[in-house]
């Protein structure tokens, strides 16, 4: 286990130590739940941006490839009739 000393606003350290009562639990462990929901969050919002911007590309992929077929579509039955 590693210390670490922070400074804190007075409301925010008073309402830390409500929810730390409210929870049944230490400060540090308080503090230590949040870093890490905080931290997994982070890495989750990150994640759904890659997500996202794949799926725009796949989006944009798709749309080409429907515009190509759609023309071939429309030159193939030209020559059936």
């Amino acid at each position: 286990m590693s210390y670490l000393s922070i400074t804190v606003p007075l409301e925010l350290k008073r309402a830390l130590d409500r929810e730390a009562k409210r929870e049944k639990m230490g400060r540090s462990t308080l503090i230590q739940k949040a870093v890490r929901v905080y931290l997994e969050l982070k890495k989750r919002n990150e994640r759904n941006a890659l997500l996202r911007e794949s799926y725009d590309e796949l989006n944009d992929i798709a749309k080409e490839l429907l515009t190509d077929f759609s023309q071939l579509d429309g030159e193939s039955f030209k020559n059936v009739s």
